[in-house]
């Protein structure tokens, strides 16, 4: 990830860390740069991504492989209640497939540079995806490792939703990029089997979880809940760029879709859409591509989906976009 990106995360990114930081050795503020930015993080209502990336890589510097028990400890700190209603509202679902939906819907709440989404496979499995901003061969040695703090959160809200914490669950990867060592160490931390060959990265949900019943469902409740959420979400999105283009990218043709047309759409010139998406540690065309992506999964998910269809509409005319996020073609993805 780029050193200037500005994007801001929830404060409870640092104070999960932190607290897991301070429980081993106290005094934390080196690791983030210092006194006097530690100072202001702990009355910050957000931390930077270019700041948690560099904590992380302080940690690992300092702590080596016990940098993931660090993220599986900092989960422990993990108050879902504070996050308010978006998780409340995924956390009383009826079903798994309905809690990844929600987890998707408001992933923003939890990471805006990490997308999730979810997929029902033909044979009534769910896959829980989640795609960083790096194409497949551009993914760092950091970039992985950072992704075990996030995953940690994933993994504990599907605990806390399957009522299951000590349940042991799939996570599917293109290929191990940080060694058997870490590997091995990801498998005993976080309770998960790694498995390797499979495109990008996902939580795999079989089926006796996915029609599992783990909690009375109260639809009223449950309704309530959604619509409070929904409305915190639209109010934390009015001012997020991202989700902006996101938006505007679905109410267009993607044949008409491009730098120009949601720029024009947005009301703000081509140049400063990408200076302010650049200023967030993105680009356009990094957009479009995991906007595709997500499309094609879903038309792909349609049992009269059509390979040829999906790759041409979508724009993977030569599957090369397609296979930058995931590592395999629409075809080998669909077998």
């Amino acid at each position: 990830m780029v050193e200037s990106f500005s994007t801001q995360l929830p404060i409870f990114w640092f104070k999960t860390l932190d607290s897991a930081i301070q429980a081993r050795i106290g005094d934390s503020s080196d690791i983030w740069s210092g006194a006097e930015v530690y100072k202001q993080l702990c009355s910050a209502e957000s931390i930077s991504a270019y700041q948690l990336q560099t904590a992380i890589t302080n940690i690992y510097q300092r702590f080596d492989h016990e940098l993931i028990d660090l993220f599986d400890e900092s989960a422990r700190y993990f108050d879902e209640l504070e996050m308010g209603a978006p998780v409340m509202a995924m956390l009383t679902a009826p079903d798994l497939a309905s809690f990844c939906q929600l987890l998707s819907r408001y992933s923003i709440h939890i990471h805006p540079l990490l997308k999730i989404f979810s997929r029902e496979t033909e044979s009534g499995e769910v896959e829980l995806w989640g795609v960083t901003p790096e194409y497949i061969d551009e993914t760092t040695l950091m970039t992985h490792i950072s992704l075990g703090l996030y995953f940690s959160i994933m993994i504990k809200l599907v605990r806390r939703y399957l009522n299951a914490p000590n349940q042991k669950l799939a996570i599917h990867i293109h290929k191990n990029t940080i060694g058997d060592e870490f590997l091995s160490i990801y498998e005993r931390v976080f309770n998960v089997e790694m498995k390797e060959g499979f495109p990008a990265r996902y939580l795999l949900f079989p089926n006796d979880l996915v029609q599992a019943k783990p909690r009375q469902f109260q639809a009223d409740f449950h309704a309530e809940l959604v619509r409070i959420a929904d409305q915190q979400m639209e109010k934390t999105l009015k001012t997020n760029l991202i989700y902006k283009v996101n938006e505007t990218f679905k109410v267009l043709a993607v044949k008409d879709t491009n730098l120009d047309s949601v720029a024009n759409n947005l009301h703000i010139s081509p140049r400063t859409l990408n200076r302010k998406l650049k200023q967030q540690g993105v680009s356009f065309r990094r957009l479009f591509d995991k906007y595709r992506l997500e499309l094609s999964m879903t038309l792909l998910n349609q049992n009269d989906g059509n390979i040829t269809y999906v790759a041409h509409e979508l724009g993977f005319s030569d599957s090369s976009a397609f296979k930058n996020w995931t590592g395999h073609s629409p075809t080998e993805l669909r077998s």
